[in-house]
């Protein structure tokens, strides 16, 4: 009876308790929805005086570049067009839920928006008219005050419904406030009292809990000394079996209604087996492995695991597992336990691999030797044992079953003239323990062959004598090539010396004969133009042309061969100056064609003064004389210092100093077909007949060779009709 009298006592005053706690929540929400009114109407009139605040500064800024024309005045108004928008859309977003306000925040925007483009007509017309102030812009400022007063007035009334508003709220507010106190107070007196009643009956009943407490008490503690011997014993093999760096997972048997094993159930799995199956324990334990890991089917694993329950007989083995995310290899240990087994297992992945990644590495190696047509051998002092390759076996052919690797069997084919030079390389290779190199011959199967022997000292161990470790290449194609490339190289060296000095020769002695044929020539025009007639006029003049022709092209056949015959000392060259005495030769070239010249600023280069300026003469009057009929030829020539590997990503080229200068000399002229690019460089290539552009179709070659003699590279880019691009990569050494 006592006791349902305390829980109607305690239900009663929990009541008491939940309805104070509802009616104080009641109280505080509508104080909080009464201060959140208050702040929302006064962020309204802030953002609404932020509004007003903006049209008066871009009023003041128009007004004040009306007065002076000075558009600093202008800040103000060109900062009210950025941020008004914002505002007006703020206090629009504030008002939405206040139908009355909304309108009139509506009315408020479309006069903000008259007020800024009558603005913007005065702004307008005050930049076109020069008078200080005419009759439009007068009427436009009238109108503006007109609708200034409109927008004073809707701000105005939007600012007296937000203060009645906040008024009414701030009154609310101030109820709810001084009502709030007395309510909580008076709710807390009330249920205190009859906690404290509840309390001295719970203290009463406390006492007598604690006599019963007590006696439990010493149960409790026999209870635990037992319980703690168990639970040492269970914590030690706990951390045995955590602390082993082998897997162990233990499992019961699940047999099906003919008593047959259709599955296993986990019933422990240390610390390294769950991290091998990336689980935990809770994911584990009590789990069935076919669901957990159903690749145990497919592997074989499962029937070896049944296997061991039914025979009792353990197993022990290796196994690749590569289901479940995992692709390692396992040495595994498995034990029958009552009915199930426990599995210990180790990653022996590493192990493996180093093992394949060895046999890899043989094979590797005896392909390399076969493939390169060398062998490998090393020699231990500690033992006197000396090991060759498969490869050496071969090169020496010996048989590897058949013959013992010796000093002595290195020497069995050595020729007889090399054989005295090869004793005393192998005592130094024993004796000193340098790394040595020797090349000698070897007499085999009646042939002379190549080789080249390599030694070099390795110390496995500080504590012991180095060990020789050594090469042998087959060299003898290497020394036929090399001995048909000297020949080959010393019979192209004769041949180029040979045409060079033909072709100087040949230039040279040849314009002999064209002089004295221009002279008669000349003489024949002159003083027998009367009795040659008008046909023998122009059979001369024809000569003379024909002449005139073959002089150029021996004169540039002859700068050729001296090009390509070499280059005289090189110095860095001042190229703004050197461009400048190429453009004064050029000089007819350019008044008669009334090109125009922009030479950009163009890096300090190093060459042959006389070379490199033959090279930008002949691009030069190029671009001038293949120029569009009709138009001004006109050249620019710049240039820039660009790194190897831009270089090479743009012409695809393999090149070799760090920094390169790259000069574009690029014109308005006829173009060429790209597929020409090439052949444009080769001698006597011409893209156009002789009678529409002069030249001897050497030009061009020699600018390739004077290129080549400094290193470099040249190319060109063109488009028919637009006009072309030629690219020199000068190296900065």
């Amino acid at each position: 009876m006592k006791s349902l009298y305390l829980k109607l006592l305690f239900l009663g005053i929990v009541f008491f308790l939940l309805s104070i706690s509802i009616l104080t929540y009641i109280n505080l929400r509508n104080y909080t929805r009464e201060v959140k009114s208050i702040r929302h109407a006064n962020r309204v009139l802030a953002t609404l005086e932020i509004v007003l605040s903006t049209i008066k500064d871009a009023e003041t800024g128009h007004r004040g570049y009306q007065l002076t024309r000075d558009t600093i005045y202008l800040q103000p108004y060109y900062s009210s067009v950025r941020t008004l928008p914002g505002e007006l859309k703020t206090l629009d977003s504030l008002v939405k839920d206040n139908l009355l306000q909304t309108k009139k925040v509506d009315t408020l925007q479309q006069l903000t928006n008259n007020q800024f483009a009558t603005i913007s007509k005065i702004l307008t017309n005050a930049q076109r008219s020069s008078l200080y102030m005419d009759r439009y812009e007068s009427d436009l400022l009238l109108e503006g005050r007109r609708n200034m007063d409109e927008i004073r007035t809707v701000a105005g009334r939007i600012r007296v419904a937000e203060e009645i508003f906040s008024k009414e709220r701030e009154s609310s507010e101030t109820d709810f406030r001084n009502i709030a106190p007395i309510s909580l107070l008076f709710y807390g007196l009330v249920p205190l009292a009859g906690i404290a009643f509840l309390f001295s009956r719970v203290l009463d009943g406390l006492e007598k809990r604690k006599a019963a407490e007590d006696n439990l008490k010493e149960n409790i503690q026999a209870l635990k000394s037992e319980v703690g011997i168990r639970e040492f014993t269970q914590k030690t093999l706990r951390s045995v079996l955590d602390n082993s760096l082998d897997g162990i997972m233990a499992f019961r048997s699940i047999r099906n209604q003919e008593n047959g094993i259709e599955d296993f159930e986990w019933i422990l799995a240390n610390t390294v087996s769950r991290q091998s199956l990336a689980q935990t324990e809770k994911n584990l334990i009590g789990k069935r492995l076919l669901e957990v890991m159903p690749g145990n089917k497919s592997e074989g694993l499962f029937d070896i695991y049944k296997e061991v329950v039914e025979t009792g007989k353990s197993r022990q083995f290796e196994k690749h597992y590569s289901n479940e995310g995992l692709n390692n290899w396992f040495s595994i240990t498995v034990v029958k336990l009552e009915d199930g087994f426990v599995a210990t297992f180790s990653d022996i992945t590493s192990h493996k691999l180093q093992l394949l990644l060895t046999e890899e590495r043989e094979l590797l190696l005896k392909d390399a030797e076969h493939v390169a047509n060398m062998g490998s051998w090393k020699w231990t002092e500690k033992d006197d044992v000396i090991i060759w390759s498969d490869g050496l076996f071969k090169i020496l052919g010996k048989t590897p079953g058949d013959h013992q690797p010796s000093w002595n069997s290195f020497l069995e084919n050595v020729y007889s003239e090399d054989r005295a030079l090869f004793e005393d390389f192998l005592q130094e290779v024993k004796v000193k323990r340098n790394g040595l190199k020797m090349d000698y011959r070897i007499e085999l199967e009646g042939q002379i062959r190549y080789l080249s022997i390599i030694a070099k000292p390795i110390q496995p161990d500080e504590s012991l004598l180095p060990d020789i470790l050594g090469t042998v290449i087959d060299i003898t194609e290497h020394k036929v090539y090399e001995t048909q490339l000297k020949q080959y190289a010393s019979e192209l060296k004769r041949s180029n010396e040979d045409l060079e000095q033909f072709a100087y020769i040949a230039s040279h002695d040849l314009q002999e004969p064209l002089r004295k044929i221009r002279a008669f020539g000349d003489r024949l025009a002159v003083k027998y133009q009367h009795s040659l007639g008008e046909s023998g006029v122009d059979y001369i003049r024809r000569m003379q042309s024909a002449a005139e022709r073959m002089q150029a092209l021996i004169q540039d056949l002859l700068t050729f061969s001296m090009v390509s015959r070499n280059t005289n000392t090189l110095e860095s060259l001042d190229m703004p100056a050197l461009l400048e005495e190429v453009i004064d030769d050029l000089d007819n070239q350019v008044k008669r064609e009334k090109a125009s010249i922009r030479v950009g600023k163009v890096p300090n280069v190093r060459g042959d003064r006389a070379q490199i300026k033959r090279l930008f003469q002949n691009l030069i009057s190029n671009a001038i004389k293949f120029h569009k009929p009709g138009e001004k030829p006109a050249v620019e020539i710049s240039a820039k210092v660009a790194k190897r590997s831009e270089i090479e990503d743009e012409f695809g080229i393999a090149i070799t100093a760090p920094e390169y200068i790259r000069v574009t000399i690029r014109d308005n002229g006829i173009g060429f077909d790209e597929k020409y690019k090439d052949k444009i460089f080769n001698i006597f290539q011409r893209l156009h007949g002789r009678n529409e552009y002069e030249g001897t179709g050497i030009g061009l070659s020699i600018c390739r060779k004077i290129v080549t003699n400094h290193k470099g590279f040249i190319t060109a880019n063109s488009e028919e009709n637009v006009g072309s691009e030629f690219i020199i990569i000068f190296p900065i050494e």
